[in-house]
């Protein structure tokens, strides 16, 4: 695996990795389902090789899901919802473009719009070519000893307040990270809620932190993942929707990168892009709770989409 990563506040990584166990890794990947990866560097990579390689494979699964689509499933949703006593289901969708784009450019594009986020590009030998830049973390060391991000509900950026659905959208998360941090032991508390900008949306931001400095990275990335952010809650009630329901997989998107080096910080891979030598996958989702609007749901996913495409440099 290549990888060219930055992470706020620290040196970019720019490095090649070979593959290694996950107890002994530098470097901690893994998708939304299937299993965690371990990496550790073989040294700085060559980015002029890096760049003129990225996004050389072919597109593979190059379809959308469409508007009609998305509202119908969005629909079937709701309906399971109310019968199976969920609180929230987390759907998501693929949008192909076949777009010529200057992947080195829109990198430096990300890195300028998105200065707070995880901003990173890579070229795996299975998933292919991916960047994106994520606002939300799975998990980050501290001080202390470990915090993790509770980041849900979607408004537009400037609107002046909260619905309600994304307001209880943001509980069940902050409830169930909570829980599992709680459940690997030490004081478990949470900071004020907050508002986090990411491109032309907003989220609720919710900090919860534990003053367990004992915990084991492998263990906690796995008993976070997916958190309800990405998957929904119950989660094993929510994950048996979205596999019946989405018609894709989501490969990388909504896993996690984690770096270990000098201190844990791993980012759920939210604001994703799939490149190929055929054009650009982009991927958005939402939470879809009893008091869903399907319309509002689908631009929710279109704003997301949007903020992605914005950045993108066309050759």
């Amino acid at each position: 695996m290549r990888l060219i990563a930055h992470i706020p506040g620290r040196a970019m990584v720019a490095d090649q990795f070979k593959s290694c166990e996950p107890e002994y890794a530098s470097v901690l990947l893994r998708g939304f389902q299937g299993q965690i990866e371990g990496f550790t560097s073989t040294g700085p990579l060559d980015k002029a090789a890096f760049w003129q390689d990225f996004a050389m494979e072919d597109s593979g699964d190059s379809s959308s899901v469409t508007r009609e689509q998305y509202l119908e499933q969005i629909e079937g949703v709701i309906n399971l919802t109310v019968q199976r006593k969920l609180n929230k289901v987390v759907l998501s969708r693929q949008q192909f473009e076949p777009v010529d784009a200057d992947a080195q450019k829109t990198f430096a594009a990300l890195l300028e719009k998105y200065s707070g986020c995880t901003v990173f590009a890579m070229i795996h030998p299975v998933h292919g070519s991916w960047m994106g830049a994520s606002p939300e973390v799975l998990l980050e060391e501290t001080i202390i000893g470990f915090r993790s991000m509770s980041l849900a509900g979607t408004r537009l950026r400037g609107a002046l307040n909260w619905g309600p659905k994304e307001v209880e959208e943001q509980q069940y998360v902050t409830k169930e990270v909570h829980r599992a941090l709680k459940e690997l032991g030490g004081k478990v508390s949470r900071q004020p809620q907050e508002t986090l900008a990411a491109g032309p949306v907003e989220h609720l931001l919710t900090w919860v932190e534990s003053d367990n400095s004992a915990l084991n990275a492998v263990d906690a990335l796995e008993r976070l993942h997916p958190t309800p952010a990405v998957c929904g809650t119950p989660t094993s009630e929510a994950l048996d929707v979205i596999l019946s329901t989405e018609a894709y997989d989501r490969s990388l998107y909504t896993g996690y990168l984690a770096f270990r080096e000098p201190s844990l910080w791993a980012a759920v891979m939210l604001r994703t892009m799939r490149w190929s030598n055929k054009g650009i996958t982009y991927f958005a989702g939402g939470g879809i709770t009893k008091d869903s609007v399907p319309l509002s749901e689908w631009m929710e996913t279109e704003y997301k989409i949007a903020a992605l495409k914005d950045a993108v440099i066309l050759r």
